[in-house]
């Protein structure tokens, strides 16, 4: 990578979200509390992957406590993006809300894409 990009904040920041993480640190989706699906996201990109294919009862186990928000605030480090999924009305089908999520995930990653293309090529 260029000493260039390496100085860009916005760049930096923006490859960090996009970065993998840990197996330890990933998203483990759960449809009860000791009910583990085998389903582990370890980055932004398979986190929105698996949101599509998962049971609908995962969305509804854990969107109430906000689990996908920590996730992305605290592991993912993209607090926008948290805060878009925060705005999202729980009161919805499992499946509306699976919709909604990976509808707000799949459009703040496109901007995120733009964005560092758009330092890649000024």
């Amino acid at each position: 990578m260029s000493e260039r990009l390496e100085e860009d904040p916005v760049f930096m920041k923006i490859r960090e979200i996009f970065s993998p993480v840990p197996y330890e640190r990933g998203f483990h989706f759960f449809t009860a509390t000791d009910r583990y699906t085998g389903e582990t996201a370890t980055s932004i990109d398979s986190f929105v992957q698996k949101l599509q294919v998962i049971e609908a009862d995962s969305i509804g186990f854990h969107f109430p406590r906000k689990d996908f928000q920590n996730w992305i605030r605290g592991v993912i480090k993209d607090e926008r993006l948290a805060e878009e999924i925060d705005r999202i009305k729980e009161e919805q089908s499992n499946e509306d809300l699976r919709k909604e999520v990976v509808k707000t995930i799949e459009t703040h990653l496109y901007e995120l894409r733009s964005d560092a293309l758009q330092i890649l090529y000024d």
